[in-house]
């Protein structure tokens, strides 16, 4: 395809998401997301340069 076609049909379902959530629908996350074992979500995060979980629960307060 060309490359303005991509970015038209970009444009399009953008354009049909906003609309779609716009008229009360809300765009949820899948029930399995962010389950699963604790050892796991901790690598992950450590992965994206994130602090691991034992370092988030214990931060006083949220980064801003």
């Amino acid at each position: 395809m060309k490359k303005e076609r991509v970015e038209l049909l970009k444009k399009v379902a953008i354009a049909a998401v906003m609309l779609k959530t716009s008229q009360g629908d809300v765009i949820r996350t899948s029930n399995y997301r962010n389950k699963g074992n604790p050892w796991v979500h901790d690598h992950r995060r450590m992965l994206l340069g994130k602090r691991n979980l034992a370092e988030s629960r214990t931060k006083r307060s949220t980064s801003r």
